[in-house]
């Protein structure tokens, strides 16, 4: 441990043992201070923590005329306590030296020279008044050395006493001011007309308020004035002092001691008149706080919203900051005194903010009063970046989590908008799990509100979630709200889609997202109208360009040099991976083929088909065949549904039902998209059913007639399209396994011994039993209708 003066050096030493214990480090000291005092000022530290601290010393060897005085004032340092007085925390007395510590302090001239606020030269004369009427009234005592010097300011700038050297009780048997009141710093300059005229023992006759009153007006003439030379000008001059002030001024520095005004009566004075400003208001306020009942406690916080901008910010963030606080923790505040100090904390840096602030906003997101909760979460912009992130996932999430399942309405949406500023430091696990189940909740919540709110903050949040999740959830959310009852949440999944159309690829928007709009393209609404279009266009637009950039065809083209006499190898990779070179010349007419049906069958009056419309039927069906195996089966018809068309004169584009089920359908008929299952995820109950292709066929030469016949490549039991003169019919047949010969033109022929049946060949046999159950209920439908070309059965 260093110290900068001999003296202090010595002073410790003499210490002996406790030396080495002293809790702090005596750092710089203030040169100039020791003109105006038997003391000097150092700044220290403490040695645990380092927190500031100032440290008064005294040597006893170089100043042994006034170590009288020194001891005095440790001793009353240490046995008086107010907080308008300068506070003791540790000190050490010996022959050589004499020290005590205080709170961290700088002496009042360094405030008066630099003009100072004058709120806070205000405040700074209520306080001392507040302490000489505590010293005088309260105390019994006289203080007797008021005076700048003795006068120190902390970091809020408010004003403390010190300067104990003389403070003495008229009830003790010898009083330090009676003996050694001359030998105080410029006790001569302060002397009242009665000690200069008699002497310092008089006091011992006059009230007890008489001598500190006169230094009280002193003060403030310095206050506003600077330094007196001698206390005939105080009466004649002015100066700045403010004209509300006079009177109680003049009062103060009577020259009759029975007739002067005490600390009391300009602290009475000054609260009807310079003291009713919201400066001062404010601070009286704030530490009676605990004492004030609810409705004034609304008003204050009301008024002190709009006026704590004015204040000093020294002021306000070590003396109005810590008071709020203690107010909004300890409950005598409550949520009212969040807004003030936020608007305070604004003047912190990082470091004092996360000290004062958080710790306490951390603290009270745990406290059950749902005022102080909803105050928090509607200030969440104002301290959340001050917060960091560990403490948000451990400590403010799992009590703001707990806002998602009020049963207070207000308290859900407040706590999906905190979400927004909330979301970005959240961990992936919270984001991708918990808040998700706890949105998905709420989207089906009871208050239409909030099930809009919570799909724009779905919305929103959409970029914080992982790939996954993303293709996971955003769909079958907005499509909910898409048919919600309340419009305005119709708005905002359609808003919420268009924010996000971005994550979506294009079996997404083809498949579930554009279907799910077109239902709302005819809302009652207008505002839900205007905006599906807008919606529709963009997705309509993103497809546009999906498409653009797809190949013209998915058909594999057929080498030229591919000859049908190949050997087995080569004509087995042409039955097995394309038909393209098989069904080249039926894929030309497909265009047409609708066109041609139709013009055949409006000029056949019978409504049967000709001999020349076998040939396109038996192409159409080759084309059909030739689909890929992964276009959507929604895409082509049967021939069953073509069949019961071209019989009754009509076209009919019905897509084909491969199941009596649906992945887009409950079986209610009403095409829901999405559900959620229980555990309250996003996923929908049905997802899509993959329907198994239609087989495909291929055409094979007869040897006993100039017919073709559709036999499947897969072994599937497709029924087998035979002409008739009375038109077209199913014929039911029997699976037949694909003879790679009957590619290359030779005719099929069949092993006498049964084959085994095999799964698939199982799945094709219901197949067509399905599909010719079909086609009888169609027919006696057409009979029953009594239409042109209904076949019998």
């Amino acid at each position: 441990m260093a110290f900068l003066s001999g003296f202090v050096k010595s002073g410790l030493s003499l210490l002996g043992n406790n030396s080495a214990s002293f809790p702090f480090h005596i750092g710089n000291k203030v040169d100039w201070y020791e003109d105006q005092s038997i003391w000097s000022l150092h700044h220290g530290t403490r040695k645990d923590d380092g927190s500031p601290v100032s440290i008064f010393t005294f040597d006893c060897s170089k100043n042994g005329d006034k170590v009288s005085l020194a001891r005095n004032a440790f001793k009353r340092i240490r046995t008086m306590r107010h907080p308008d007085l300068l506070r003791y925390i540790d000190g050490a007395e010996t022959d050589q030296a004499i020290m005590f510590v205080t709170d961290p302090i700088e002496p009042l001239s360094n405030q008066l020279n630099q003009d100072p606020d004058p709120n806070l030269t205000l405040w700074g004369l209520y306080k001392v008044a507040n302490a000489l009427k505590f010293i005088n009234n309260d105390c019994g005592m006289v203080h007797g050395n008021v005076r700048v010097s003795s006068i120190f300011i902390n970091k809020a700038g408010e004003w403390k006493l010190g300067g104990f050297e003389l403070l003495s009780s008229m009830k003790e048997e010898s009083p330090m001011i009676l003996t050694f009141g001359g030998m105080a710093p410029e006790a001569q300059r302060y002397a009242t007309p009665e000690i200069n005229k008699s002497g310092w023992t008089v006091i011992k006759d006059l009230p007890t308020a008489a001598t500190d009153s006169y230094h009280l007006g002193c003060l403030i003439y310095e206050a506003y004035n600077n330094r007196f030379d001698t206390t005939d000008r105080l009466l004649t001059q002015r100066g700045s002092i403010p004209s509300s002030m006079l009177d109680i001024y003049r009062a103060l520095l009577r020259p009759s001691p029975g007739g002067r005004a005490d600390a009391d009566s300009f602290l009475d004075e000054g609260l009807h008149s310079f003291f009713a400003q919201d400066f001062v208001q404010v601070n009286l306020f704030l530490e009676n706080i605990s004492i004030k009942e609810q409705n004034e406690r609304e008003v204050f916080f009301r008024k002190l919203d709009s006026v704590i901008n004015t204040f000093p910010n020294e002021f306000s963030k070590y003396k109005i900051l810590p008071e709020l606080v203690k107010a909004f923790e300890f409950g005598s505040g409550g949520a009212k005194a969040l807004g003030a100090i936020l608007k305070i904390g604004e003047h912190l840096d990082n470091e004092e903010y996360e000290k004062v602030i958080v710790d306490p906003i951390v603290r009270m997101f745990a406290s059950p009063d749902r005022a102080i909760r909803v105050t928090l979460l509607e200030n969440m912009p104002k301290f959340i970046e001050h917060i960091p992130s560990k403490a948000v996932n451990n400590q403010i999430f799992p009590h703001v989590a707990t806002g998602f399942t009020d049963t207070v309405p207000i308290i859900r949406e407040q706590t999906i908008k905190s979400i927004l500023v909330v979301v970005p430091k959240l961990s992936d696990r919270i984001i991708n799990y918990d808040l998700l189940k706890y949105l998905a909740k709420l989207q089906m919540d009871e208050e239409p509100g909030i099930r809009t709110n919570t799909t724009i903050c779905l919305g929103k949040i959409a970029k914080h979630l992982n790939d996954a999740t993303r293709k996971k959830v955003l769909v079958p959310a907005f499509t909910r709200g898409l048919r919600d009852g309340f419009h305005h949440a119709r708005i905002a999944a359609l808003m919420a889609l268009i924010a996000t159309s971005e994550n979506y690829d294009a079996f997404e928007i083809s498949n579930r997202i554009v279907p799910s709009i077109s239902q709302v393209l005819i809302d009652k609404e207008k505002t839900v109208r205007v905006q599906a279009f807008k919606a529709i266009n963009v997705f309509v637009n993103r497809l546009q360009e999906h498409a653009e950039k797809m190949p013209e065809t998915a058909l594999e083209p057929v080498s030229a040099a591919t000859s049908p006499t190949s050997n087995t190898e080569a004509n087995t990779q042409a039955a097995g991976v394309s038909m393209a070179g098989v069904f080249g010349e039926a894929t030309k007419g497909l265009a047409g083929w609708a066109v041609s049906s139709i013009n055949a069958r409006l000029a056949t009056p019978s409504g049967e088909i000709n001999s020349n419309d076998q040939s396109d039927a038996t192409s159409e069906k080759m084309q059909e065949q030739e689909r890929p195996l992964s276009a959507p089966i929604s895409d082509t018809f049967s021939a069953a549904s073509k069949q019961q068309t071209q019989g009754s004169g009509r076209l009919n584009l019905a897509p084909v039902d491969m199941d009596d089920t649906n992945g887009w359908d409950n079986g209610d008929g009403n095409n829901d998209l999405i559900g959620f299952e229980e555990n309250d995820g996003w996923e929908p109950f049905d997802t899509p059913v993959q329907s198994e292709p239609e087989p495909i066929t291929a055409i094979v030469p007869s040897s006993t007639n100039n017919t073709r016949a559709a036999v499947s490549t897969f072994g599937s039991s497709s029924p087998v399209v035979a002409p008739s003169k009375t038109g077209m019919k199913l014929a039911p047949s029997k699976p037949k396994q694909l003879d790679v010969s009957s590619l290359l033109g030779e005719e099929v022929t069949t092993s006498s011994n049964t084959p085994t049946i095999s799964k698939e060949e199982k799945r094709a046999e219901l197949e067509r039993r399905r599909e010719e159950r079909r086609q009888r209920m169609a027919e006696l439908r057409e009979k029953k209708k009594g239409g042109i070309g209904a076949k019998k059965i």
